[in-house]
C-alpha cells in the first residue's frame, strides 16, 4: 500500500489512482462473494479503508492534516488565523466570489484558488521535509483558507 511515511509527501495522482484500483481489485466485497461471511466481512471492512485512505491521500488539505498526525501535530480544524493580510486577501477573494458576474468569473477564481492550494502544498511538503513543523502548521492552515473559498464557488456552480 502506499506509505506516506516515507517522507515523500508530494503524492503522483496517477500512482495514487493505480494502487487503489490494485487494492480495490483485492478487497472488494464483490469480488469476494463466493467466500465466508468472516472473509466477505473483512474484504468490506478493508475495501473501506483503501476508499477512505484514497480520498485522504487525494486530496492536498486532507493528506496534509493527515501527514501532520502521523508527525504527531495535531490541527484544531476550526481554528482561525490571525495574519491580517491572509485574512484581507480572503475577505477580498470572497467579494470577488459573491460579485461574479458568470460562471466564467467564478471558475476563474476557482483556478487561481486551486493554484494558491497547489503552492502551499508545495511549501507544506517542503516543510516537512525539512523537519519545520511550524511552517507545515502555516501552510496547512492557509490551505483551508482557500480550501474553504474553493468549496463556495463549487456551491455556487
Amino acid at each position: 500500500m502506499l506509505d506516506v511515511r516515507e517522507k515523500n509527501y508530494e503524492i503522483d495522482g496517477n500512482n495514487l489512482e493505480g494502487k487503489y484500483k490494485d487494492w480495490q481489485k483485492k478487497l472488494h466485497p464483490d469480488l469476494v462473494h463466493t467466500k465466508s461471511e468472516r472473509e466477505k466481512d473483512y474484504a468490506a471492512e478493508q475495501s473501506a479503508r483503501v476508499i477512505d485512505a484514497y480520498r485522504t491521500l487525494g486530496d492536498m488539505l486532507a493528506r496534509a492534516i493527515y501527514v501532520l498526525k502521523l508527525e504527531g501535530v495535531n490541527i484544531d480544524e476550526e481554528e482561525t488565523v490571525s495574519e491580517p493580510e491572509l485574512l484581507t486577501e480572503i475577505l477580498e477573494i470572497r467579494e470577488a466570489v459573491e460579485e461574479a458576474a458568470d460562471a466564467q468569473a467564478l471558475k476563474q477564481i476557482q483556478s487561481q484558488m486551486e493554484d494558491k492550494l497547489r503552492h502551499w502544498s508545495k511549501s507544506f511538503a517542503d516543510a516537512i521535509r525539512c523537519r519545520k513543523l511550524g511552517d507545515a502548521v502555516i501552510s496547512v492552515r492557509r490551505m483551508k483558507y482557500y480550501a474553504r473559498v474553493k468549496e463556495e464557488i463549487f456551491k455556487r456552480l
